[in-house]
């Protein structure tokens, strides 16, 4: 009976299949894909990576010091080898995002346009996928300083690729994403991905969105390294302003998650569904931002604390755990139920970033305008932030008013640098990796380490991630070199726009 039913699948087998190379072919694990699949992929793994908070891929809020931990405060206190947290964030960007979009991009690059609005869309695909390749290599610039780069994502001619000067990389992007914005621009009455761009949407109206991306990534690439090429800078932020920016909160660079296991917020899975409590407001940025007053941000930021102990200080609704020590959970502020939704937005970029950019930019004489100009686009930063979390433009206005908010306010004592750190710090709640570069360019706010990562020897407030532990093994003389060039692997040696 076995030998007739063998016989039988046999014939079927071979009676089903041309080749009988077929058998070796399983239906459920493909060979080939689609770009939009791919770069769908890239879209939410890298927005993923930078807004989770679970302390295996992200501890960006912890560096800037808006959250902290409770039961387990390592990562406060500055351990990020124990869970090899750059690891992993150094495989995600180049394994599951930069590699899908290679892959992305070498399919279109093989595609034959039947008409000249097919060449367009596929101009656009391509330049689309080069605006996040961009994005996300300067990320990885942001966290280590020099990384592989010309060599990156060539595995069979560079399986240990080398290290590229971070300054070098930083010019090649804004050049990249200059050419990127051309012809999205050009490009704005046909589609990209359609509904495999998760952020935009892929209509014909998202090319202008995403030139308008580019464009102020070229804004932020460039203030960042104001301070060492002052002159490069100032001409990349002036041919980008020229160019179009984000224009309004309508043009923010979010990805709106969904209610389904598997497609809901990072934040959701690490703040809800794990049924843990890992996480509080930090003290020195709650107290921040009630010492301004007035700050009706707070309430979609924070609960109000409850127990009893600590006791709050007159007058005080929040406050936050000590950063950098174990805190128990109940006693303090917690995070709001506006972050602990499934759908809440994942932000890339938004427009009040890029207005507390173009402060500083018309500060250091990058755009013209001077003080005057920075305190306009200071006031946008703020009200942008306000409307942006559902508050109003009254709001923000009244808020404006405040002695220690309004920008020209000599009795303030504060300098513009930190007028436009804090308040940046504030707007970019949530967004830990900018609002920790924000403080590493301009200094502000004044944050410290905690007693306890000093007592672990850590002195100041980390302003990289050190190299992954696997790159020191498999591609020993890469990282060699790379350490040696920037100064020593230590989470206290500085990018190379961070100088002053």
């Amino acid at each position: 009976m076995k030998k007739i039913l063998f016989l039988i699948s046999f014939i079927t087998i071979a009676s089903s299949c041309s080749d009988i190379t077929d058998m070796n072919v399983d239906p459920k694990r493909p060979t080939t894909t689609k770009a939009e699949y791919l770069f769908t992929n890239a879209q939410k793994k890298v927005t993923d990576q930078m807004v989770s908070t679970s302390v295996n891929n992200n501890v960006f809020r912890l560096f800037a010091q808006q959250w902290t931990e409770t039961t387990y405060p390592n990562e406060s206190q500055y351990d990020i080898t124990g869970r090899k947290i750059p690891d992993q964030h150094f495989l995600v960007l180049y394994r599951d995002v930069l590699m899908d979009l290679k892959a992305a991009k070498d399919l279109i690059a093989t595609e034959t346009p039947a008409t000249p609005a097919d060449v367009a869309t596929k101009e656009s695909k391509l330049a689309l996928i080069d605006v996040f390749m961009c994005y996300t290599y300067s990320v990885l610039v942001d966290t280590f300083g020099n990384v592989p780069y010309s060599e990156s994502l060539d595995i069979k001619k560079y399986p240990l690729p080398a290290y590229d000067d971070a300054q070098t990389i930083y010019k090649d992007l804004i050049a990249r994403l200059a050419a990127d914005a051309a012809v999205l621009k050009a490009n704005t009455t046909d589609p990209n991905f359609g509904s495999a761009d998760i952020i935009y949407g892929g209509d014909k109206a998202s090319n202008a969105k995403w030139a308008k991306f580019a464009n102020s990534m070229i804004i932020r690439l460039a203030v960042n390294m104001s301070d060492v090429d002052a002159a490069y800078a100032a001409t990349q932020v002036q041919a980008a302003v020229a160019s179009g920016a984000l224009a309004s909160n309508a043009d923010n660079a979010k990805l709106v998650y969904l209610t389904t296991a598997g497609n809901q917020n990072a934040l959701y899975a690490d703040l809800v569904t794990s049924k843990r409590d890992d996480f509080i407001p930090a003290e020195p940025f709650v107290a921040a931002m009630d010492a301004m007053g007035g700050d009706k941000r707070m309430a979609k930021f924070f609960t109000n604390a409850t127990s009893p102990a600590p006791v709050l200080p007159p007058g005080r609704t929040y406050i936050g755990g000590t950063y950098g020590e174990a805190n128990v959970f109940a006693t303090y502020s917690h995070i709001t139920t506006t972050l602990n939704n499934p759908v809440f937005p994942g932000t890339l970029f938004d427009f009040a970033e890029l207005q507390f950019l173009l402060a500083e930019a018309a500060e250091k004489n990058l755009v013209p305008g001077g003080t005057a100009q920075a305190q306009v686009y200071y006031n946008a930063g703020i009200e942008a932030s306000f409307t942006d979390w559902g508050l109003t433009k009254a709001d923000a206005d009244a808020y404006k008013l405040l002695p220690k908010v309004a920008y020209t306010n000599p009795a303030s004592g504060a300098t513009w640098q930190e007028k436009i750190g804090m308040q940046a710090w504030f707007a970019l709640y949530n967004r830990g990796f900018e609002a920790w570069t924000s403080y590493r360019r301009l200094d502000f706010p004044k944050l410290f380490a905690s007693t306890s990562a000093k007592n672990k020897g850590f002195l100041t407030v980390p302003v990289r991630y050190t190299y992954p532990g696997v790159e020191q093994f498999q591609n020993g003389t890469n990282y060699t070199k790379a350490a040696a060039a920037i100064g020593g692997d230590l989470m206290s040696t500085k990018l190379f726009w961070d100088k002053k």
